[in-house]
């Protein structure tokens, strides 16, 4: 009963994790489409909670995963397991550098709006990718090596 529990809140975790980036993809056509700058910036608000929510999801993901091979049938030496574990690495630092920064230019001489959608449209593309690719990993377990 504990370990299914482990793996439906990490399952949860997941789809909470990635969910709210396909919701930023119509706020970023809206970003790129209005002059309106309130406007403007309720939809840059709009993203940074759709960040933070994702960012949150992705510390329980991160905790109910560890648990899931803590308990489960596998070890932290599996290749998949492994992989995911980089890829997280990878995806944590990126997400730290994708957004952040682009969003703090919002308001400041350096501000370029369609630069700006471009950027966040790109890190939004480039992280979706990394959590599919790990969605991936953890649904199918490939053995890599």
């Amino acid at each position: 009963m504990l370990y299914s529990t482990i793996i439906y809140i990490h399952v949860i975790s997941a789809i909470i994790s990635i969910g709210p980036f396909f919701v930023l993809f119509p706020i970023l056509r809206k970003m790129e489409k209005t002059s309106n700058m309130d406007a403007f910036g309720a939809y840059v608000n709009a993203f940074q909670a759709g960040i933070t929510v994702v960012k949150h999801a992705g510390h329980v993901l991160v905790v109910f995963g560890v648990f899931a091979v803590w308990f489960g049938p596998w070890q932290f030496q599996t290749s998949w397991v492994l992989t995911t574990i980089v890829l997280l690495v990878i995806s944590v630092v990126y997400l730290a550098r994708a957004f952040k920064p682009t969003i703090r230019t919002f308001g400041t001489s350096k501000f370029q709006q369609s630069s700006f959608v471009k950027k966040l449209r790109l890190a939004v593309w480039i992280y979706t990718v990394l959590l599919l690719i790990m969605l991936w990993l953890m649904v199918v377990k490939p053995n890599l090596w």
